[in-house]
């Protein structure tokens, strides 16, 4: 192979010189295996050698082996689309290596260009007439043209430019295959559009309105229901695993990457061996959504450059419109936003042309642009133009009152639960025992009760109130806690399989368990979380219907339901009488199948007596299997809100409920809190609007578990713009019960993350953008500057200060060790059994600077350690070693009195 040359190629292309070599080095390694790689293209086709070396995700997926004969360090498929690739390039540059004319000196030639050359161009291809100006350059049928304002007449727009070199001052007009080796599109439509000129596209779609954005949102919609239950199978099955081109979405979405091929076969009603995925050719896939001002990305969601081969690809000005009415503007209407900015480096990174700033910026100023956006106002920044150049768009708004009255006849009343909500994502962080554990107690009681009430909560002498509350919360299901550990799993957290008996008797021919899905306590919470939400919303609604009634007298003896019907756990059910007034209790339950709606049932009936051990209402009980039913999924035919149970199991003949005894059936019963009062800690206070339905998930060591393992997916569905009942509400479809699942706004999650054990940028991709951070640093003044004759708050700031000098502020120690000390004796316990061996670890055992973090030294005062000084032994000389060695050993009694109160 060329190997030099084919280095100085690569460069040329543009690739930096690591990627250039990276490349060589591939190449060699197949030539090792297949031989000289010259000879190789010259006695077999690209494509035959190519596909040695194809490995699909569906292959690695099947684990098959590596179908080429060169080995693979590392992941096979990454290996082998590394080799692919030098492939490709070494066959372009064998191809193109003869007449390779100098670029750097075309592109001088380009940039000399005025009006008047390419005026006089325009006028030699009057006289020629279009098709001998063509020929006579070799150019092939133009895709893109040329045209001047006031002159109807258009130009093919590369001939044009490459012709007009001619008329430079000793200038040649060059041919189709000289100007640039070939390509030159960039940068003749680039000068072009300096100059004044407008460039006009025969795109692939034309006027088509199957590619607009609606249609192709919408045929995305229709794979992603594909993705998660197999709809529209017909469409979409006969498609395989896309390799390299992809299109990245307008809008929110949990994966915005959607093969090219899928999308363009669903719209056109195309099967898949009727297409290509490419953009070599017009009508390509890829090509048909690229001229649709579609971005095209690899499977990394990285935008892909326009191969300058490939002229029929929309570039230069008309296609930064395109991507910022696309990707920009249109969303930004979506989300009623008045205003949008979009900044010119953002642009170039979605177009993948990193030098195109003069015209991207001179795009979104023009007044093209103002036409196709119809934005009221712009605003730039200077310098102007730069990659910095940030463009403000003022969006015309249109009739927001006629608008907000569509909306709000629109809204379903699922959607009504939500209005009220403000989602909080917390991540407390900072060094060890700084409160942050302590502090999501009260942030916990904040969100489920109101500003007003935790206000009265805070402080220290208000502690046992607040964790009064904070108990009371969690043994009604609205606080959950959960610790993260480096085992966690998805399966614990989300959802998993877990064994269950077959039957109550297991048959002969039974296994004996089988393996059922089962909610982990984030599905628990937030399903629990939305019930609560529906239950505020319908409480509001029934009482703005009998607002201003008069009261009716309820009957003492209620009808029975009607008699409900259930295929396989119901046969037994008969509708029965019973009293609907009174309170009940558990009575005889009778053993029944774990995952049934009477399991269910019964489990809910436990809770309730366990809750109210003066008796609950049937009323209660049917409101509690509604709740538990939405929760957990499990519901009888017809669902749980009209279902006999109440009356059937509270039925003598049934005795699962049974009359509470005389002195509790009198008590008052509590019903769940809505927003109104509430009894708490021996007071009346007001709940605040929005917060009775709120729920709150703690996280405490948040960083310690792998976060991409144990959310998987729902990650996403963390983001408050995400959550049920939002705009870009996103719902998955959960992997082991395939139900569907959503993340309800009420539901607030609060982590702690501990800074001396884990580095933040690990965790900054996954949470920063769904999370507030809020720092917990150590506190020394709420410490006591005398105990026992020390000074806390001095002794805790010294030795701060001594860490973050030798380390850093991220490993101090937090004030927490030290709020419990009553006593010298109790601080010295605190120094001696937490506090120094912290340190040696946050040294690595390097105890000359525990040392002198506390203020020690060999030579000087011993406070808490000591030194003793090791001598060599036998036959070992003093200076092999670099220093004195020194033995530390902690101390019998500390000396305190460099911190004396």
């Amino acid at each position: 192979m060329k190997q030099d040359e084919f280095r100085k190629w690569l460069v040329a292309q543009g690739q930096t010189d690591a990627t250039a070599s990276s490349r060589v080095s591939s190449a060699k390694r197949v030539e090792q295996y297949l031989g000289d790689l010259d000879e190789l293209f010259a006695q077999e086709d690209r494509d035959s050698i190519l596909n040695r070396f194809a490995y699909t995700a569906e292959d690695e997926r099947a684990d098959r082996p590596n179908p080429s004969p060169v080995p693979i360090d590392g992941v096979l498929r990454t290996g082998l689309a590394s080799l692919q690739q030098a492939l490709k390039l070494y066959h372009s540059f064998l191809t193109e290596q003869s007449n390779v004319p100098d670029k750097a000196e075309h592109k001088a030639l380009v940039d000399c260009l005025t009006r008047k050359e390419i005026d006089a161009a325009m006028r030699e291809c009057d006289s020629l007439g279009l098709k001998a100006f063509l020929a006579r350059g070799g150019f092939a049928s133009p895709q893109v043209w040329v045209s001047d304002e006031g002159n109807e007449q258009s130009y093919p727009a590369k001939a044009t430019v490459a012709a007009a070199v001619g008329h430079l001052p000793d200038g040649r007009a060059l041919a189709a295959k000289e100007f640039f080796n070939g390509f030159g599109e960039a940068q003749s439509f680039a000068k072009l559009e300096a100059l004044g000129y407008e460039i006009l596209r025969k795109g692939a779609n034309g006027g088509d309105e199957a590619f607009s954005r609606d249609r192709i949102e919408g045929a995305m919609d229709a794979y992603d229901q594909f993705r998660t239950s197999g709809a529209h199978a017909d469409a979409f099955s006969s498609f395989g695993t896309p390799s390299e081109y992809w299109v990245r979405s307008t809008r929110p979405r949990q994966d915005r990457r959607f093969p090219t091929k899928p999308i363009v076969g669903y719209l056109l009603s195309k099967a898949s061996n009727a297409l290509t995925g490419g953009w070599s050719q017009p009508h390509d896939a890829a090509a048909r959504l690229h001229a649709a001002g579609y971005i095209i990305v690899d499977q990394d969601d990285v935008p892909l450059p326009l191969p300058e081969q490939y002229t029929h690809l929309m570039r230069g000005a008309d296609r930064v419109r395109l991507v910022a009415l696309n990707y920009y503007i249109a969303p930004a209407r979506e989300a009623d936003m008045s205003s949008v900015a979009i900044r010119a480096r953002d642009v170039a990174r979605d177009i993948s042309e990193q030098d195109a700033f003069p015209t991207i910026c001179s795009a979104l100023g023009g007044k093209k642009f103002k036409d196709m956006a119809g934005y009221s106002t712009l605003q730039s920044t200077t310098p102007n133009p730069s990659s910095t150049t940030t463009f403000t768009f003022t969006l015309d708004t249109g009739d927001k009152e006629g608008n907000a009255m569509a909306d709000s006849e629109a809204r379903s009343q699922d959607q009504f639960a939500w209005t009220a909500v403000k989602t909080t994502n917390l991540i407390l962080y900072g060094p060890p025992g700084t409160g942050k554990t302590y502090q999501t107690a009260w942030e916990a009681v904040r969100l489920c009760l109101g500003e007003d009430v935790a206000a009265g909560l805070s402080g220290e002498k208000n502690r046992d109130r607040l964790m009064a509350e904070y108990r009371r919360l969690m043994s009604e299901g609205r606080i959950e806690f959960v610790t993260f550990h480096q085992s966690m799993s998805y399966e614990e957290f989300v959802e998993g399989l877990r064994p269950a008996v077959d039957g109550e008797v297991p048959s002969e021919n039974s296994a004996g368990f089988r393996l059922e899905p089962v909610a982990g306590i984030f599905q628990r919470v937030a399903r629990r979380a939305e019930a609560s939400a529906r239950d505020v919303a319908s409480h509001r609604q029934d009482a703005d219907a009998t607002a201003g009634m008069p009261d009716a007298q309820e009957p003492d003896v209620a009808p029975s339901a009607p008699p409900a019907t259930e295929a396989t756990d119901n046969n037994d059910f008969q509708p029965q009488r019973a009293l609907e007034k009174g309170l009940f209790t558990v009575g005889q339950l009778p053993p029944v199948r774990d995952g049934t709606f009477r399991k269910l049932a019964q489990d809910v009936a436990q809770q309730l007596a366990e809750e109210h051990p003066q008796g609950f209402s049937l009323q209660q009980y049917r409101e509690a299997l509604v709740r538990a039913g939405r929760e957990t999924g499990i519901e009888p035919t017809g669902g749980w809100e009209k279902h006999n149970m109440p009356t059937w199991a509270s039925h003598p003949d049934q005795a699962w409920l049974v009359p509470a005894d005389a002195t509790s059936a009198t008590a008052a019963v509590r019903n769940p809190p809505m927003d109104g009062d509430l009894q708490t800690s021996g007071a009346t206070v007001r709940v605040e609007q929005g917060t009775a339905s709120a729920h709150v998930l703690i996280i405490d060591e948040i960083n310690r578990a792998n976060i991409s393992k144990v959310f998987g997916e729902l990650i996403t569905l963390l983001e408050p713009d995400k959550r049920l009942g939002r705009r870009d509400e996103i719902q998955l479809t959960l992997p082991y019960s395939k139900k569907p699942f959503g993340v309800p706004p009420n539901l607030h999650i609060i982590g702690t993350m501990n800074t001396a054990d884990r580095s933040i940028a690990l965790l900054d991709t996954a949470l920063r953008r769904r999370f507030t951070f809020k720092e917990l640093m150590p506190n020394p003044s709420v410490l006591s500057p005398n105990v026992g004759g020390i000074n806390l708050q001095k002794l805790l700031a010294t030795i701060n200060d001594r860490i973050e000098y030798l380390f850093d502020r991220e490993h101090q120690i937090g004030h927490a060790y030290f709020t419990g000390c009553k006593s010298a004796e109790e601080v010295e316990v605190v120094m001696r059994h937490k506090v120094i061996p912290l340190l040696s670890e946050y040294f690595y055992e390097d105890w000359s600077k525990v040392a002198a973090v506390l203020g020690d030294g060999p030579q000087g005062p011993s406070r808490f350690l000591e030194a003793r000084r090791l001598t060599a032994p036998p036959g070992i000389a003093d200076d092999d070693f670099s220093g004195e060695r020194l033995r530390w050993r902690v101390k019998e009694a500390f000396d305190f009195s460099e911190f004396k109160a």
